[in-house]
């Protein structure tokens, strides 16, 4: 079995991000979050954005008014699997408030941990402890 290399949990808390970049060339776009961690995250986009590209990224937060503003790094992009039209891209945060990444994080949290509970909503499917 392969050795997990990720140094942090990923949540898969959908938030819209605007991403926005002057060079090397004019990139823009929006796009859901996906694989959110306290390093970056993942985006989707119909077109590849070249490694090391530096995007400003605006961060919407559901049912909260103040969005979050950051920059990132694009670490990696590939096309996604299935879907020749679409790529995905990995983002590392360069910069981004103390408070504000905390924001994000407890709503990627807060969704997860919802979900979980979900997940265990139905007495009939709590496993038993024996």
């Amino acid at each position: 079995m392969d050795k997990e290399r990720r140094k942090f949990k990923r949540f898969d808390a959908y938030m819209s991000v605007r991403y926005k970049a002057d060079e090397p060339e004019k990139v823009t776009g929006i796009s859901l979050s996906r694989d959110l961690s306290r390093e970056g995250l993942k985006i989707t986009s119909n077109h590849a954005i070249q490694q090391g590209t530096v995007l400003n990224l605006e961060i919407d937060i559901p049912d909260d008014p103040k969005p979050v503003y950051s920059t990132g790094e694009v670490v990696w992009s590939r096309k996604m699997e299935n879907d020749e039209k679409n790529y995905e891209q990995g983002i590392r945060f360069l910069a981004i408030d103390p408070v504000d990444k905390f924001r994000v994080l407890d709503y990627a949290y807060n969704n997860w941990l919802e979900a979980k509970v979900i997940d265990f909503s139905d007495p009939e499917q709590i496993p038993e402890v024996k």
